[in-house]
């Protein structure tokens, strides 16, 4: 019988050769849905083994081998003692979880070790896991918490730290972002402080309650802030890098606790060709007093000389009053920034001045002499231009002493508006797409964060920070990166802790005034810089004369200055209330500027423009969490309550 064969694809195939293709069809099949189970959530217990087995890999292979990985951006990590113990973590945003990693966190002397967080780095209210070692090895976990007084460790009714390996060296384990449990912390996208600590002393772990272990040698306990529910890294595609110092040179620290010294400097290159900016490091060679910079570039024809200078900001030669467009910004806590790959800053080209100001804000409260500072940056560029121009735009509150924030105050609330006419005014038909975002406040900022609103609509944040520190002001690459439209509006509020203050506090340019900012870093560029806002005059001057007359608040002096009538005014808490309420309903003095200074021209005035109106108490999100609390616990979250009731403090 002849053999029969069939034509497919424009082969003969005969039919033993048939049924082997069917066969490999079918196991090509079966693996290709494990994988898409696998990665669409279906196969829960596979996944974390293969995260645990790319962390290994990731830690134990060259860095030079992974550069150009996509894996190599999923990972995270930081010294948790600045030298050894060594902490490494994966965000799965789909699943909503983090799996830790850490190496060298004890040896064979130490009995326990724990990780935990804490809402602002103190141990009360603490969410804790402990790693016990048992008959030489770390083979048992607990999950606890910690008392009001952080003197008692406490266990939790409901385990949450999920093991996969522990030995003599290492450990991994895993932490729902909200494990709906009222007695654990929410991971969160804002800061957030690691508390660690490790000992050979033997705990009663099987007890509900124990002693806290008190551990005070610092290479045996710690606290670090970090973002933990960070964006991927990002790898820098191009190779023809060139790299410029912007620095100061041999500058003087002047012994007043307050400075702004300015540097203008040429920069070096060729310049003639358009380049893009495509990350910049900070150089830190004063750390404690250097609290933040900004490099400016001089907005000035390209062949226009500007006056070299090193010296005080008030003394700046006006022709430098030129360089007041931002370029790159850094302050306390942050380290380098790296653009995304479709943008980069736009530097050099026909038309380009090659002159930049470099501002240093010196705080030296200790008023310390014979202090030498060569601080500055060291920025990449690259000779391949991105699809898009990037650009920095300021929110926020105008640096003035019209706002002020009474003392006493757990969380006293401040808003800057960016307006629905500037955005109208000054943004493109398709909007801009916002990437970073750096938070800023002086002293006394606890809380910072920026609302996008759309007519009557809220819509995601821009950017939270509920546990902000004026010590960890991170320039955060956003994993959420939002549109903002023309026509939108951005509401920035900062919140600020007064308690111990006796007086108002002003807003303005000294480290023990006030600020409240949002840099945020978008795409693509436009001539809008600042879009800020204050209380118009008029209503302040209203609000003198009422407390004067109304209030008798006979400090008040209705030609005087503006900081001296705040601090002598007498506060209790109907004036507090009062305070608030002008802020957030009378009109506003609105700067929306190019970088130049000059307004753009979408309104006759903007002065006394409405303030954007927006609901009082700000959203919290969480996900929905069924039987939460059964047992009416009190949860670590509740802390201090703000003017608004809101209790996180």
């Amino acid at each position: 019988m002849p053999l029969q064969c069939r034509i497919q694809d424009g082969v003969p195939r005969r039919p033993h050769q048939q049924k082997q293709q069917r066969e490999r069809q079918q196991q090509q099949a079966y693996r290709h849905q494990e994988q898409n189970q696998v990665f669409q959530g279906r196969s829960p217990a596979l996944l974390p083994v293969m995260l645990l087995l790319l962390m290994a890999t990731l830690l134990t292979r060259p860095l030079s081998a992974l550069s150009n990985r996509l894996s190599d951006t999923k990972l995270h990590e930081i010294y948790l003692d600045d030298k050894e113990i060594k902490l490494s973590w994966m965000v799965d945003w789909y699943k909503q979880e983090v799996l830790f990693h850490l190496q060298n966190a004890f040896n064979e002397q130490h009995r326990w070790f724990y990780l935990g967080f804490s809402k602002r780095g103190g141990l009360a209210d603490a969410d804790i896991c402990f790693f016990e070692n048992q008959n030489g090895f770390f083979n048992a976990v607990t999950d606890t918490y910690t008392s009001p007084d952080g003197r008692w460790v406490r266990r939790d009714y409901q385990q949450d730290c999920e093991v996969f390996k522990m030995d003599e060296f290492t450990l991994a384990f895993r932490r729902k972002f909200d494990t709906c449990d009222p007695l654990d912390l929410r991971l969160h996208e804002g800061t957030m402080y690691v508390v660690w600590a490790r000992g050979e002393t033997e705990l009663a772990l099987e007890d509900h309650q124990f002693a806290l272990p008190n551990v005070t040698a610092p290479h045996e306990a710690g606290v670090k802030m970090l973002q933990l529910l960070r964006a991927d890294k990002i790898l820098i595609p191009e190779n023809d890098l060139d790299h410029v110092e912007i620095t100061l040179k041999e500058a003087p620290i002047p012994n007043r606790e307050t400075t702004y010294w300015c540097h203008v400097q040429r920069l070096e290159g060729d310049l003639r060709r358009r380049h893009h900016i495509v990350q910049f490091e900070p150089l830190i060679r004063s750390p404690g007093i250097v609290h933040h910079m900004e490099v400016f570039h001089c907005e000035a024809g390209e062949r226009e000389e500007i006056p070299l200078y090193n010296g005080d900001c008030e003394q700046l030669p006006p022709p430098a009053k030129v360089c007041s467009k931002v370029m790159v910004l850094w302050a306390m806590g942050a380290g380098t920034f790296t653009y995304p790959p479709e943008a980069g800053l736009p530097i050099g080209g026909p038309g380009f001045n090659p002159y930049v100001r470099l501002e240093v804000h010196f705080n030296n409260p200790e008023k310390q002499a014979g202090l030498i500072d060569n601080s500055g940056f060291r920025i990449k560029m690259s000779k391949t231009l991105r699809q898009y121009d990037a650009a920095v735009m300021e929110l926020g509150l105008e640096y003035s002493d019209k706002m002020a924030i009474p003392p006493g105050q757990t969380a006293f609330p401040l808003s800057g508006y960016c307006v629905a006419d500037c955005t109208r005014a000054a943004l493109p038909a398709t909007g801009i797409i916002i990437f970073g975002s750096q938070l800023h406040t002086h002293l006394r900022g606890v809380r910072v964060l920026t609302r996008h609103f759309r007519g009557e609509q809220e819509l995601r944040e821009v950017n939270r920070d509920d546990f902000y520190s004026h010590h960890f002001q991170e320039m955060r690459t956003l994993h959420y990166k939002p549109r903002v439209l023309p026509g939108d509006a951005l509401v920035t509020t900062c919140y600020y802790d007064t308690k111990n203050e006796q007086t108002a506090t002003l807003g303005g340019f000294s480290i023990s005034d006030e600020m409240c900012v949002n840099y945020i870093h978008y795409y693509p560029a436009t001539k809008l810089e600042v879009c800020k806002s204050s209380v118009s005059e008029e209503t302040l001057e209203n609000y003198f004369i009422y407390m004067k007359r109304t209030e008798h608040q006979h400090g008040v002096h209705l030609n005087g200055a503006r900081s001296s009538n705040y601090r002598s005014i007498e506060w209790s808490q109907p004036r507090v209330d009062q305070l608030y309420t002008m802020y957030i309903q009378e009109p506003l003095s609105m700067q929306c500027n190019r970088s130049d200074g000059t307004r753009f021209e979408g309104r006759g005035s903007w002065e006394g423009v409405a303030a954007t109106p927006v609901q009082i108490r700000i959203p919290i999100h969480r996900k929905l969490c069924p039987n939460y609390n059964p047992l009416w616990l009190r949860p670590l979250e509740k802390g201090e309550c703000d003017l608004l009731g809101e209790c996180i403090y």
